[in-house]
């Protein structure tokens, strides 16, 4: 049987956009878990079907599609329609400002974070929230396209080697080729450079290994 996805949202099919936004972003705060302290399953239960409802009736064409026959052949997320996804940028900042967490939506969209190497868990706030990040401190705003393109990108990490030289070569300084995946990359030791110094090769990694990340060369003198 199709859903009442209308009547899910608490509104008639003559609402206008606005008042179906209006009705999501007020059920999700009703329902968010931590203000349903002992009934957590429950509201994480509610919290997907109104959004199974916006994804469908914040859609323009989807609800077009389902107005006409009653159902939606694709429901498919919010994450991947312009509007609803703005207006769930626009709910995180209502949970952020009300101190509300946000670690349950990784549960919640699972199968549409999936191979986005991203969790909501990140952004939890207090003590407990790793870097305490608040969606409100975005400059302009959240944009989850954006955050989710950031997310797949490799993890930048630096590389350390370690060179020995002697006195003399560190009087006048010298050049080196450091062989690499295959790839030289050409080290310039600068004249009277002093012991344990180090020298950055600024994103050499993007060369020797495809990913971001420097080489970093420890200058030993024997």
């Amino acid at each position: 049987m199709a859903k009442d996805y209308y009547g899910i949202l608490g509104i008639t099919k003559a609402a206008t956009k606005e008042q179906i936004k209006q009705a999501y972003r007020k059920l999700a705060m009703q329902y968010h878990p931590d203000r349903n302290p002992g009934k957590e399953k429950w509201a994480n239960e509610k919290f997907k079907e109104i959004n199974e409802a916006f994804s469908v009736l914040g859609d323009p064409e989807k609800r077009k599609r389902y107005d006409q026959f009653g159902t939606a052949d694709n429901v498919g997320d919010i994450f991947g329609n312009a509007s609803t996804r703005t207006t769930f940028e626009d709910l995180m900042k209502d949970f952020g400002g009300a101190g509300l967490k946000f670690d349950f939506l990784d549960g919640i969209f699972g199968d549409a974070l999936k191979g986005k190497n991203f969790s909501f868990r990140t952004f939890n706030m207090g003590a407990g929230g790793p870097g305490g990040i608040k969606f409100t401190t975005f400059p302009g705003g959240i944009n989850l396209a954006d955050l989710f393109a950031q997310a797949q990108q490799p993890a930048r990490q630096d590389v350390r080697y370690e060179i020995t030289i002697t006195k003399s070569q560190a009087k006048r300084g010298l050049e080196k080729d450091l062989t690499r995946n295959k790839k030289k990359l050409r080290v310039k030791i600068p004249a009277g450079v002093k012991k344990g110094a180090k020298i950055r090769l600024r994103n050499a990694l993007q060369t020797t290994d495809g990913k971001p990340g420097d080489i970093i060369i420890v200058v030993h003198i024997k």
